[in-house]
């Protein structure tokens, strides 16, 4: 009795301590017994599962399967071996392997059916993984006799990987070898071959070649299996298609030798150090930047490189990078041992060995040069701005210079000023010895000609800035353009000062000489507006996208935006004085409308209050008396804004008659009309007088010092 308790007490430890589940089942499918491991199984426990249908947990799709293999345990009272799906108490699957054992009773017939059920799920999930695994690698698995003459086994993909059908390859494995690189044929039926035949293990990549297809190459992994006697009895190989990583390959083999001699001269600094600071490797181009030797780095702190001001940022960006293990950009300054201060830009960035951060690579730019250059266009700022003003008044002015003396002294007057220097002339140069103006301490320039070449000397007593050198030359391009004209208009003007000491009044010669001079006018705004103004935009968008596409300091980059401003506000300034110089529309429009136009753009800009009371005309004006009207109006105005410090302007334009009326005036400081003449302030005047003249006009000037300035123009529309 003893004995059987101790037994029954054995088996009960057994069945409760066993890791696979014990169900007995009545042959009608009701669960007399379940050991409890049930519950680890499936999630029920053995009050859940005892006395109910055996079948009520396997999933619905496998229940008629399994039913048929109970019945057929039962039937042939033989054991029967079944896989199928388990629903879990909280609703997922399990992949179990069954053992369906009937035991019999005295009589031989069926008593209970004892099902012995394992969970598979991790072999089946590993199973489907490897195939899934084989459906994306493009990866193929046989099993072959030790003379390769028959395959015992090999997976579906093995026959998309050769193109040949699967029975084919399974009954003549020889087809393999019709589709391989003949080098490659050979090779493993020799060397490949005899390696197996003493059973090595070979690796081995073949070139799979087919007619109208590109090669492809494909890694074998070849096992031989030996019985007892250490003879081969059969040959489990794993091929892969490796032509992707084959063709990377080679294509990163030529691209090393390409591009060697650029890596060998990369200026780039490249660098690595460990989580404390310290350097582990860096490259040629680091050695330079630093002034260190490349064997001389290892064991020393990075740190230590950096200037003693810009430590705290560096660390501040060192540690974020390990903090956040992200890329930092930052800017600091190097001690070269033979260069002394370099100002560098480094990008940090973490490098990761399994996961886990190891390091910081840093790469290394020397923008030295950069930065003075930064520090040279910021620190140009204020001169660039007076330059360009500069430009603006010159360009102003010569639109009312009438000689070519005047415009030396316009020109010499600029040059002493701008460039702050005493001794500039203009000088004539005999023709063939320009060679000899090499004087290293005199600047010459060639600005026309007369009898002889004309030139600009200018003795300076230090060498001019690059924005000097551009304002020089856009000043002497503006003299250029009149220079030659001037001359011509000198001339026809020493003619007609002949014709008018005879008491004759050629007004012909005159509508040529302003019709000339509005042509040069016209010329000058075409040049300015194509050459200057389209310089200018080119530099203002080159700076653009320099300050939109580096990295700059707050304070750098505004300043390189109110340079952006400054340049703007060029732009502004040369395209006005293009419409000063050619008013568009100005005929179209009309005098009045015109002169509105102006007033109101004046009125934006001067500091007197503009009155204008203008009348319709019974007939319209022609070109030459709108433009000319234009330009007297625009010479009054320049002249209250320059000189009168006049606080109201009244003008009146109208008609009596077959005439048209004109009247200014103003409340400034006046003039001594007595000593205007010849003077380079007042030349305008002059200029006023002539243009009165051409049109056949009158013009009456009225002023004395304190009582304004007073201006009556009369002349026939129809002259």
């Amino acid at each position: 009795m003893n004995n059987y308790q101790d037994q029954t007490e054995m088996y009960k430890i057994i069945a409760d301590n066993t890791l696979d589940t014990i169900v007995v089942v009545e042959p009608d499918g009701l669960v007399r017994y379940v050991t409890p491991s049930i519950s680890s199984l499936a999630g029920y426990n053995l009050t859940d599962y005892e006395g109910v249908d055996a079948f009520s947990i396997i999933h619905p799709d496998d229940r008629d399967r399994v039913w048929v293999s109970h019945t057929t345990a039962v039937r042939s009272k033989m054991p029967v071996d079944v896989h199928y799906r388990v629903c879990h108490a909280d609703g997922h699957l399990v992949y179990v392997e069954t053992r369906v054992n009937p035991v019999l009773d005295e009589q031989g017939e069926v008593k209970y059916v004892v099902a012995v059920v394992r969970d598979v799920t991790e072999r089946k999930q590993a199973e489907q993984l490897l195939e899934n695994i084989m459906d994306n690698l493009n990866a193929a698995v046989m099993s072959t006799d030790k003379d390769f003459t028959r395959i015992t086994f090999c997976s579906d993909s093995l026959a998309k990987m050769s193109g040949i059908p699967k029975q084919e390859l399974m009954a003549r494995p020889i087809l393999m070898h019709q589709h391989m690189h003949p080098e490659d044929d050979s090779f493993l039926m020799n060397e490949v071959k005899q390696q197996l035949d003493q059973g090595l293990r070979v690796v081995h990549t073949f070139r799979h070649t087919r007619p109208g297809q590109e090669t492809r190459w494909v890694k074998m992994t070849m096992h031989p299996l030996l019985d007892h006697t250490g003879e081969v009895i059969r040959l489990d190989a794993i091929l892969m298609d490796v032509t992707d990583k084959k063709l990377s390959e080679l294509a990163l083999e030529e691209s090393e030798q390409r591009y060697k001699s650029i890596f060998d001269n990369n200026l780039d600094g490249v660098f690595s150090i460990d989580l404390n600071g310290y350097f582990v490797n860096a490259n040629l181009a680091f050695e330079e930047s630093t002034g260190i030797q490349i064997d001389k780095l290892p064991d020393r702190c990075f740190i230590g490189l950096v200037f003693d001001e810009d430590h705290a940022s560096v660390q501040q960006a060192m540690f974020e990078v390990m903090h956040f293990r992200e890329s930092r950009d930052i800017e600091c300054r190097f001690t070269h041992s033979g260069k002394g201060e370099r100002i560098v830009h480094i990008t940090f960035v973490p490098i990761f060995m399994y996961g886990e951060l190891s390091g910081i690579h840093g790469i290394v730019q020397d923008i030295t040069e950069r930065k003075l250059e930064e520090r040279q266009l910021i620190q140009s700022e204020e001169r660039y701005k007076y330059l360009q003003q500069s430009l603006n008044r010159f360009s102003n002015d010569l639109a009312n210079v009438m000689k070519v003396s005047e415009l030396e002294r316009r020109l010499i007057a600029e040059v002493k000023d701008v460039l702050q220097v005493e001794d500039v002339s203009i000088q004539e140069v005999p023709r063939g010895q320009e060679h000899t103006l090499t004087n290293s301490k005199l600047t010459w320039v060639k600005i026309g000609e007369k009898q002889q070449p004309v030139y600009l000397r200018i003795a300076l007593r230090h060498s001019m800035l690059k924005i000097e050198e551009e304002w020089l030359e856009t000043a002497v391009h503006y003299v250029t353009i009149l220079y030659d004209n001037l001359q011509l208009i000198e001339d026809l003007m020493q003619r007609l000062e002949g014709l008018v000491s005879q008491n004759e009044t050629p007004k012909w010669m005159l509508r040529l000489l302003f019709k000339l001079s509005e042509k040069e006018r016209s010329s000058l705004s075409s040049d300015l507006h194509d050459s200057v103004l389209q310089d200018l935009i080119i530099w203002y968008r080159k700076l653009e996208s320099l300050r939109s596409t580096r990295q700059f300091q707050e304070d750098t980059r505004e300043e390189l935006m109110r340079i952006e401003e400054g340049i703007l506000d060029a732009i502004h300034q040369i395209r006005i004085t293009c419409n000063e110089l050619r008013p568009p529309f100005l005929l179209k429009m009309g005098l009045i409308e015109s002169l509105k136009s102006l007033l109101s753009y004046t009125r934006m800009f001067a500091n007197y209050e503009i009155e204008f009371t203008p009348d319709a005309f019974d007939h319209p004006l022609d070109e030459e008396q709108i433009l000319g009207m234009y330009r007297v109006v625009q010479e009054l105005l320049n002249n209250a804004s320059k000189h009168s410090e006049a606080t109201k302007v009244r003008m009146v334009l109208g008609s009596s008659g077959d005439r048209v009326e004109f009247a200014y005036s103003d409340d400034g400081k006046g003039m001594d009309l007595s000593s205007f003449e010849g003077s380079f302030q007042n030349m305008g005047l002059t200029g006023i007088e002539k243009r009165v003249f051409s049109l056949g006009g009158h013009v009456k000037f009225q002023s004395s010092l304190g009582q304004g300035f007073h201006v009556n123009i009369s002349f026939s529309k129809n002259d």
